[in-house]
């Protein structure tokens, strides 16, 4: 199992515990909808700059999107559209910004991640904090197929064009050995 995929399966598990214990410290001074939201962003920013350190990129190429999420959590009455504006901020952060492969394959894989793990959150219907919770952890375990859909992704990118194909399969293989 590459680090990508435990990372975010044990990013998932950990956020599945965390959210409402966070929900509840904010929901006396902002209500419950709103700290919702804002830890669901919170949430997407952490693995965000967990997909840029994976990439190499800058954390700030992911400022941005995360700045336009941010506005539709503040945003009053915007439930539907900010979770769907979540889905698309994740796909555009990890497709667009972060990892770069041909566009067949991601629009592919996300495709499957996105509707796959919106579609068990939407099948749960969670109404209640353990269900919530269930739902979140779900989500990240069906976004973890991201990298068995794009093998190797985040591997190359962190290599980046340094060194020749003897030089990577060298250290591959030195890998492998030590």
């Amino acid at each position: 199992m590459n680090r990508p995929v435990r990372t975010t399966i044990v990013f998932g598990l950990v956020s599945a515990v965390l959210i409402f214990p966070v929900v509840e410290v904010f929901t006396n001074r902002w209500g419950w909808s709103l700290s919702f939201k804002v830890t669901l962003w919170a949430d997407l920013a952490v693995y965000a700059a967990l997909l840029a350190r994976w990439s190499g990129r800058s954390p700030s190429a992911i400022v941005f999107p995360l700045l336009i999420l941010l506005g539709t959590a503040l945003w009053p009455w915007s439930y539907a559209g900010f979770f769907l504006l979540g889905l698309g901020t994740l796909s555009w952060i990890r497709s667009g910004i972060c990892f770069k492969a041909p566009p067949l394959r991601l629009i592919f894989a996300e495709t499957v991640t996105m509707a796959g793990g919106a579609g068990l959150v939407a099948a749960m219907g969670p109404s209640a904090p353990l269900s919530w919770s269930l739902a979140l952890w779900l989500f990240f375990l069906v976004q973890t197929l991201y990298f068995f859909i794009m093998p190797g992704l985040a591997e190359k990118s962190n290599t980046g064009a340094c060194g020749d194909a003897f030089e990577a399969a060298s250290r591959e293989a030195e890998k492998i050995l030590g």
